[in-house]
C-alpha cells in the first residue's frame, strides 16, 4: 500500500515524488476541504489481478476502463484494465473502493496507477487528471509482489547518515576507580588542552571523580556478571539456585519443625485452629508456669524472642474439641497383672471413663424394656491423634523416674466401643497404622521390688486432645504505599492509578488497615500503531520491574500435609518439597484492595519454579538471597503470567524456619489466642520433641552435588541393573533383580521380584510392575516379570548347652530365633522373608553368632548348610552358601511343608 506523491511536471500527473515530503499535510487539507477527490491508497488482492482503489471521497459516476491507466514494470509491461466496478460493501472494507480487474499480474518492480481523463493519450507524459481529482493524488504507486513479509511495513527509509567520528583511544585495562580517573583526565587533556585545573574543589575534577566512581561500579557489575555466569564460580545464592535447577537439582531453603502438643483442660470446650498460637517461653532465669497467656503477655513474649507455633489442620479440620476425659486415658489390662503393650503393637484398649478417682462405678441394670447404657466420656474418632506416655518409673513408681523416651504418637485408623463383660467397664478399642507401631514395650502394670512388692497400675497413659503444630507465625505487617496515599493527579509510573484512585477515594484508609505487605507494579502504557480516529488501539501495560523483596525474615518453608496420613508420614520431612508459606494476591486496585481476603482468582500460587507454568498461570517463585531476604519472581507472559503495570499486590507471609524450631520435649507450654478471650484452665504441653527443622542448603553442598544430580533420576533402562532399580521403587517390594537374556533375535529383561512380607507374588502386583517398567524399556528389549526363585535349604546345628540350663528352654529359644515369622518380641526371625534378600548368601558365621547369642548356649557347630536337593550333608569350605542373583534362601521349618526348607537342632549337655 502506498500514497500518491506530488508530480514533477507542470500540468502532468504521475508517481514521481518531487519534492519528497516527510509530512503529507496536503492529504489532511484535501479531506477537510471536500472539494477535490484523489487516490488514498491501492490494495492488491490475493489473486494479483484484482485491485481495490480507495479514494478520499465517493467513487465518481461514469468512471470506466478508459479512465484507469497503469504504467511501469521491467519484465511485465503494458498491463491492461479489463473491468472497473464500484464496490460498495461495508462488510469487506471500511470505505467504498473502485474495483479494477487486470489482464495479468505484475512483476516485483513498482507500477503507477492513475485515474485520467479519457481524452488523454497513451503516453504517460500526456496523462491529465480525471475531472474533479487533485493532480497530486491522481496517481498512486503499487507493488504486486513484496520482498518483505506481508505483516511488515515495507516503506523505504532514507535516514540521514553521518560519517562516524574517529573512536578515541581507550585503555581497556582500566578496571578500578584510580585507573578510570586517570583515563578521563587523559581524555580531557586531548579534548580540552587549555583546562589544566587539578584541584579537588574544582567542578571539572568533581565531575571526573563522579564518572570514575560510576565506571568503577559498572566494572564491578561486569566482573560480577562473568563470575555469576557459571556454577563453579558463582557466589550469589540466587545464581547458584538457578544454575542448579538447569541440571535438575532443586536447591532447598530448609523447612520448619513440627511437634505434637496435648491440651489438658478442666472443662470441655471447642477452639478454632486459626485462632491459636503455641509458644515456647523466651529464655530467662525462671521457669514460667504453663498455661494460657493474654494479649499483653503474648506481645512481650514475641518481643523477647519466644518461638511461636501454629496448628496444622489435618484433612480440612478447622477446630478441635478439647475433652476433659482425653487429658489422661487409662489403658485396660483386662484384669491381668504385669501387663504391657509389646513392641510392634498396633491396637490398644482404652478405659472409657473420666479421670476423676471419685467417679461412681458403672452398673448395668436389666429392665423389662432395655438395658440402661451409661454415658461415655471418650469422644475419640478415626483420624484423631493419640500419644502413649510412660508416666511412672516401672521400678520405683516415681513419676520422675519415667523414661521420657517411652512416648509415642499414633493416628487412629479404627475406633470401636465395647464393654468388659466381667465388671461392666466401658471400653474403647482403638487401632492405628502399622507404620506407627510401638517401637518399644509400653508397661501398663508392674510390681515394685521387695520389700514393698506392691502392684503398680497405670504406669503408662494415653493422651488425647493432640494438635499437630509447626514452627512459624503469620505476622501482622503494615501496608504503606506513598503513590496511593499521596496522589499527584497523574498516573506517573503506575498506569491507570489516577482513575482507580478517583473511583476509590478511601484507598489510603483501606491501605492503612491491611495487615500485609503491599506494593504497586511500575511500568508504562504502550499503544499500538493503529491510533487513528475510530480505530480500537492495541494497549499494553508492560511492567518495568515485577520483582519485590519481602520485609521480614526468615520466611517459613513447609511441605503440604499428605491426606489421611499416619504419624510416620506426618513427621517424614523432605525440604526439597517445601513451599514458602506465603499468600500473594495481585490485580487491579479495586479487586485487591478490599477488606478481608480477595477473591481466589486474584491469588498467585507459590511454585518451585516456572518451567511448567503456562502464560495464564498465576504463579510466583520465592528466591532467598545471601542475607535471607525473600525475593518474589513472577512470570514473563510465556513461562507464567506476567503482572501488568499498575497492578496492586498484597502479600501475607509467615516467619519462622530452620532448626531453631527443634525444641525439646515439654518446651511448648504456653497457649495464646490471636483474638478474643478464653476463660478456662488450659495447659499445653509437647510430650515429644519437635523435629524436622532443617537449615537451608549451603552453596558448597549445591556445588558438590548438583553436577551429578541428573544421574540420581535415570529416565531409561539400558543395562539389567536399571530394570531392577526401576522395579524396586514400588513400596510393595523389598528388592528386585534382573538379567538380560538373549532370545535368539533380541534381548529380554528377566526381572525377579521379592515382595515385602511374603514369599508369593500377587498377579496384580506383577502386572502393575510390568506396566511401570514399560515406560523405561529400551527399544529392542522385552520385559518379563516373575517372582524370585526361593531355594529351600537344609541346615543342621549341633548345640552344647550349659549345665545349669534346661534343654527344652534353649531349644524353644532357638526355634523362636531361627523362625520364618515374627519372634515373641515382635522382631523378624532369622529366616523371615523381609530379612532374606535376593542373591544374598547364607553365612555359617551368621548362624553361629545368632545361636551363640542365646543365653545358655556354650558352643555351636554347623554340621549341614546345603540346598535341600543336595544329597550330602555338607558345609561349604569357605563357610558361605552362595545363591544366584535371582534366588532367595528359604527356611520355613514347617513340618507340613518340608520342601520349604528346614533347620535341625541337636542339643547336648544341659539338664
Amino acid at each position: 500500500m502506498s500514497t500518491a506523491h506530488e508530480t514533477a511536471r507542470l500540468g502532468a500527473i504521475g508517481c514521481a515524488p518531487l519534492p519528497a515530503c516527510s509530512v503529507p499535510a496536503r492529504r489532511d487539507k484535501l479531506r477537510q476541504a471536500g472539494t477535490l477527490n484523489g487516490i488514498d491508497y491501492v490494495e492488491v488482492g490475493d489473486d494479483g489481478t484484482s485491485l481495490c482503489v480507495h479514494l478520499f471521497g465517493d467513487v465518481p459516476q461514469g468512471l470506466g476502463v478508459a479512465n484507469v491507466r497503469i504504467s511501469g514494470g521491467e519484465r511485465i509491461t503494458d498491463l491492461r484494465v479489463r473491468g472497473v466496478n464500484p464496490e460498495l460493501e461495508p462488510e469487506l472494507h471500511d470505505d467504498a473502493c473502485l474495483r479494477v480487474l487486470l489482464d495479468r499480474e505484475g512483476d516485483h518492480t513498482a507500477y503507477c496507477l492513475c485515474l485520467v481523463d479519457a481524452a488523454s493519450g497513451e503516453d504517460p507524459a500526456s496523462w491529465l487528471a480525471y475531472p474533479g481529482f487533485d493532480p497530486r493524488y491522481a496517481c498512486a504507486t503499487l507493488h504486486f509482489r513484496l520482498d518483505c513479509a506481508r505483516t511488515l511495513d515495507c516503506a523505504d527509509e532514507a535516514p540521514c547518515v553521518q560519517p562516524p567520528s574517529p573512536a578515541p583511544e581507550i585503555n581497556y585495562l582500566a578496571k578500578d576507580y584510580a585507573s578510570f580517573r586517570q583515563l578521563f583526565l587523559d581524555r580531557l587533556a586531548l579534548d580540552m588542552p587549555a583546562w589544566t585545573e587539578r584541584h579537588v574543589p574544582d567542578l571539572g575534577i568533581a565531575l571526573v571523580e563522579a564518572l570514575a566512581y560510576t565506571a568503577d561500579q559498572l566494572s564491578y557489575y561486569q566482573d560480577a556478571v562473568a563470575t555469576e555466569a557459571y556454577l563453579g564460580t558463582a557466589r550469589k545464592r540466587i545464581s547458584v539456585r538457578r544454575h542448579a535447577r538447569l541440571v535438575d537439582y532443586r536447591m532447598h531453603e530448609g523447612c520448619n519443625a513440627r511437634a505434637f502438643v496435648t491440651l489438658a483442660s478442666s472443662n470441655d470446650l471447642s477452639l478454632e485452629l486459626d485462632n491459636l498460637l503455641l509458644l515456647v517461653p523466651p529464655p530467662g532465669p525462671a521457669h514460667p508456669p504453663p498455661g494460657l497467656i493474654d494479649a499483653d503477655q503474648l506481645a512481650a513474649a514475641r518481643a523477647a524472642g519466644a518461638l511461636i507455633y501454629e496448628p496444622m489442620p489435618l484433612d480440612g479440620m478447622t477446630h478441635i474439641d478439647v475433652i476433659v476425659a482425653h487429658s489422661a486415658i487409662r489403658l485396660h489390662s483386662w484384669g491381668g497383672e504385669l501387663c504391657c503393650l509389646p513392641r510392634g503393637s498396633t491396637r490398644a484398649t482404652l478405659v472409657d471413663a473420666l479421670p476423676a478417682p471419685a467417679a461412681p462405678p458403672v452398673v448395668l441394670l436389666a429392665t423389662t424394656d432395655a438395658a440402661v447404657t451409661p454415658a461415655r466420656a471418650l469422644k475419640l474418632a478415626v483420624g484423631d491423634l493419640l500419644i502413649f506416655e510412660e508416666v511412672l518409673g516401672p521400678q520405683t513408681g516415681n513419676p520422675a523416674d519415667a523414661d521420657p523416651a517411652h512416648r509415642h504418637a499414633v493416628r487412629l485408623t479404627a475406633v470401636q466401643t465395647s464393654v468388659d463383660p466381667l465388671d461392666g467397664t466401658l471400653l474403647l478399642e482403638v487401632a492405628w497404622d502399622p507404620c506407627d507401631a510401638l517401637p518399644f514395650d509400653l508397661c501398663l502394670s508392674v510390681r515394685t521390688p521387695a520389700p514393698d512388692c506392691a502392684w503398680l497400675h497405670d504406669v503408662s497413659l494415653a493422651r488425647g486432645n493432640v494438635l499437630l503444630v509447626d514452627h512459624g507465625e503469620h505476622i501482622r505487617g503494615q501496608c504503606a504505599s506513598s503513590a496511593i496515599c499521596t496522589p499527584t493527579g497523574s498516573d506517573g509510573d503506575y498506569p491507570g492509578l489516577a482513575a482507580a484512585l478517583a473511583a476509590m477515594p478511601d484507598a489510603c484508609t483501606r491501605c492503612g488497615t491491611l495487615a500485609e505487605d503491599c506494593w504497586l507494579v511500575p511500568g508504562d502504557t504502550h499503544y499500538g500503531c493503529c491510533r487513528c480516529d475510530g480505530a480500537v488501539p492495541d494497549v499494553r501495560r508492560p511492567p518495568s520491574d515485577t520483582g519485590h523483596v519481602l520485609p521480614d525474615t526468615p520466611l517459613t518453608w513447609a511441605e503440604p500435609l499428605p491426606p489421611h496420613a499416619p504419624v510416620c508420614r506426618l513427621l517424614a520431612r523432605d525440604p526439597r518439597l517445601a513451599l514458602p508459606q506465603l499468600a500473594v494476591y495481585g490485580g487491579a486496585l479495586a479487586d485487591v484492595l478490599v477488606a478481608g481476603t480477595p477473591d481466589p482468582r486474584w491469588r498467585w500460587l507459590p511454585q518451585y519454579d516456572l518451567l511448567a507454568s503456562g502464560p495464564d498461570d498465576r504463579h510466583v517463585v520465592v528466591e532467598i538471597d545471601d542475607d535471607g531476604a525473600a525475593h518474589l519472581r513472577f512470570g514473563d507472559g510465556v513461562l507464567g503470567a506476567q503482572p501488568q503495570a499498575g497492578d496492586f499486590f498484597r502479600a501475607a507471609s509467615r516467619i519462622g524456619n530452620g532448626p531453631a524450631g527443634n525444641v525439646g520435649r515439654d518446651s511448648i507450654v504456653w497457649l495464646a489466642l490471636k483474638s478474643g478471650v478464653l476463660s478456662a484452665d488450659l495447659v499445653p504441653r509437647n510430650p515429644l520433641p519437635a523435629s524436622g527443622g532443617t537449615a537451608p542448603e549451603s552453596l558448597a553442598e549445591v556445588k558438590r552435588y548438583a553436577p551429578g544430580a541428573f544421574r540420581a533420576k535415570p529416565l531409561r533402562a539400558i543395562v539389567a541393573d536399571d530394570y531392577a532399580s526401576f522395579a524396586a521403587r514400588a513400596p510393595e517390594l523389598q528388592g528386585a533383580a534382573a538379567a538380560l537374556a538373549w532370545s535368539g533375535s533380541w534381548y529380554a529383561a528377566d526381572v525377579a521380584l521379592d515382595p515385602r512380607g511374603r514369599e508369593d507374588l500377587p498377579a496384580a502386583l506383577a502386572r502393575r510392575i510390568r506396566a511401570q517398567l514399560e515406560r523405561y524399556r529400551r527399544i529392542g528389549h522385552d520385559v518379563e516379570v516373575h517372582a524370585a526363585r526361593y531355594v529351600p535349604l537344609r541346615i543342621a546345628l549341633n548345640v552344647c548347652v550349659r549345665p545349669d540350663f534346661l534343654l527344652a528352654h534353649v531349644e524353644a529359644t532357638l526355634r523362636d530365633r531361627f523362625g520364618a515369622g515374627l519372634r515373641h518380641d515382635g522382631t523378624p526371625g532369622f529366616f523371615h522373608p523381609d530379612r532374606l534378600k535376593l542373591g544374598a548368601p547364607v553365612f555359617a558365621s551368621a548362624l553361629l553368632a545368632e545361636a551363640q547369642a542365646i543365653a545358655g548356649v556354650a558352643h555351636v557347630e554347623v554340621s549341614c548348610l546345603a540346598r535341600a536337593d543336595d544329597a550330602a550333608d555338607s558345609v561349604p569350605a569357605d563357610g558361605v552358601l552362595h545363591l544366584a542373583a535371582r534366588e532367595i534362601a528359604q527356611v520355613d521349618n514347617d513340618p507340613d511343608h518340608p520342601d520349604h526348607g528346614s533347620i535341625r537342632f541337636t542339643l547336648g549337655g544341659g539338664r
